[in-house]
């Protein structure tokens, strides 16, 4: 992204007192006028360029000044660093002795400011970097810039300051699925089709005599030697499993005493099942109603600020979006309003059948649990995903019922894991 500072905010002369100074040049132009001589006119010469053409010349050269980020979007995950890197570049004829900036880091970036200092000839450019933290997940926009140009001698400066950002997005704290203990096999994978749409080499059908145009690779050798006769392989034809996962971010659905880390551990489950599915193959969407922000540094040490927007996030299921689902959850936070049930019917009544709907809650509340169960009667596989308190349907704990099965999960270290000893708080189902 390429920005001129010429269509920046206010640029401001500095240095020393230039008023006072030019008052004297004028004054040296009158002795030098009454005089007539060499050296008065040298001297009066000197003064006009230092104090009058030389900063009209230097705050073009700032306007013109080009900055440059790179296009990209910078991706981390939460703990790791990452370097933007920002272009500097000098479009005028004329050098610029020292070029300093400042670009602002808001605080789970790092929290800091970034401060360089450049010398640039004319139509030169410099490459600069800045390292970032991702010390927690969010959509940030580091920025804006500060800039200063000025002389050798300090006689003159000009400073701009440009509404100029750059996204930058820490994902959720990476955590691979197996990490969770839950069952090797959550999703039922890829399921018989209704209707024949490929051979899946997975699942073996039979064996049937082998006829001419048989491709070489589906022969059972085994079976050929019991029979004494070329048999291939059958296979059974499948179709992708859609999988959905749904986060409930509703606020009051959270423990006040726990909510934030209960709400981390959501986000951090639903990336993990996000992850597992994509690997797998399986066509992945994800579902929310939440408040999607962006944070910038504060200014003068002030709190950092943040703009968003509240409202339903579907992602319908398909292939090779894992990237756009890390994002939603980089910049999901929680909301006020209870939306979080009636998002379930509505994704789920639009759901194909056999799909799997992941529900990752901080409660396994009767109602969610009655939802369930009607749209498992749809043809849909319901796993509920709980992180804050004790589960309340204990006897669909670990096991399916009816299609619908729940599962606890809690954080142990640097691992997700299921607790073994969930606790009864409400009615079974």
């Amino acid at each position: 992204m390429k920005e001129s500072f010429a269509s920046g905010q206010n640029i401001q002369a500095g240095g020393v007192d230039v008023a006072a100074w030019r008052f004297l040049t004028w004054i040296l132009v009158l002795f030098a006028l009454l005089l007539e001589t060499r050296a008065a006119y040298g001297l009066a010469a000197v003064a006009v360029i230092l104090f009058y053409i030389l900063p009209n010349l230097q705050r073009r050269a700032v306007e013109n000044l080009m900055v440059e980020y790179p296009r990209d979007v910078v991706r981390l995950f939460s703990g790791e660093e990452a370097v933007l890197s920002l272009t500097v570049r000098n479009a005028s004829w004329l050098p610029l002795p020292w070029v300093s900036g400042v670009e602002y880091i808001p605080l789970g970036l790092g929290g800091r400011t970034h401060r360089w200092v450049v010398s640039l000839s004319p139509k030169e450019e410099a490459h600069l970097e800045c390292r970032l933290i991702g010390r927690n997940r969010g959509v940030y926009e580091v920025g804006p810039i500060r800039v200063l140009g000025g002389d050798l001698f300090g006689i003159s400066t000009a400073a701009m300051e440009r509404e100029l950002y750059h996204t930058v997005v820490v994902y959720p704290e990476r955590l691979p699925f197996s990490a969770l203990s839950l069952p090797s096999r959550l999703f039922p994978g890829n399921i018989r089709a209704q209707q024949r749409i490929y051979p899946d080499p997975s699942r073996l059908g039979g064996v049937r005599p082998y006829k001419p145009g048989d491709p070489l690779k589906t022969v059972h050798w085994k079976a050929t030697g019991r029979t004494g006769a070329l048999q291939v392989k059958q296979y059974e034809h499948t179709i992708t499993l859609n999988v959905m996962i749904l986060l409930n971010m509703d606020e009051p659905d959270y423990d006040v005493h726990s909510w934030y880390s209960d709400k981390e551990l959501a986000v951090q489950a639903a990336a993990a099942v996000a992850h597992h599915a994509a690997q797998s193959g399986e066509a992945c969407g994800f579902a929310t109603y939440a408040r999607y922000q962006k944070w910038r540094a504060g200014d003068s040490g002030q709190p950092d600020t943040f703009s968003g927007e509240t409202g339903a996030l579907v992602i319908p299921p398909s292939q090779g979006q894992l990237m756009d689902i890390m994002t939603a959850l980089a910049g999901v936070e929680c909301q006020p309003e209870p939306r979080f049930l009636g998002l379930v019917d509505q994704v789920g009544r639009g759901l194909s059948w056999g799909a799997v709907l992941v529900l990752v809650v901080p409660r396994d509340t009767p109602e969610l649990v009655e939802q369930a169960y009607r749209l498992a009667r749809l043809g849909l596989s319901v796993v509920f995903l709980v992180v804050g308190g004790p589960v309340e349907h204990q006897a669909l704990l670990g096991r399916e019922s009816r299609g619908v099965s729940v599962h606890r999960v809690v954080r142990e270290e640097q691992r997700l894991e299921l607790w073994p000893q969930a606790q009864v708080r409400g009615g079974s189902a």
